[in-house]
């Protein structure tokens, strides 16, 4: 069974490789989905606490890179560099992780499965 838990963080970046207004300093409200995919435990009755998948994100993800300068921690941090960083902080950490989400707009997201 697949459970999927919403975050959020603003950040600011810029694009210096891009030809367009993305290459200035600007900023998002980002909104970030990730998916874990386990058995549902017997004793519980889930497959994973929704408090302890918001724990470890928290720490790992968005005390990080909530209100910072993401050029400072990644390269050319572009929605799809970013969602492998994340992906690369979450799955040493969260058994099960299958799938994230990153969301820059309404209609911008990238969607990272560790390929």
């Amino acid at each position: 069974m697949i459970v999927r838990r919403r975050f959020e963080f603003e950040a600011a970046h810029k694009l210096p490789n891009h030809p367009g207004k993305c290459r200035e300093l600007h900023g998002h409200s980002y909104k970030l989905f990730v998916k874990v995919d386990r058995a549902v435990d017997e004793a519980s009755g889930m497959v994973i606490d929704f408090s302890d998948l918001k724990k470890i994100v928290k720490e790992s993800i968005v005390a990080r890179l909530d209100h910072v300068y993401v050029n400072d921690m990644i390269d050319n941090p572009t929605a799809e560099r970013m969602a492998v960083w994340i992906w690369d902080e979450l799955q040493p950490k969260l058994d099960g992780l299958v799938e994230i989400e990153l969301q820059e707009t309404s209609n911008c997201s990238v969607i990272y499965r560790g390929e």
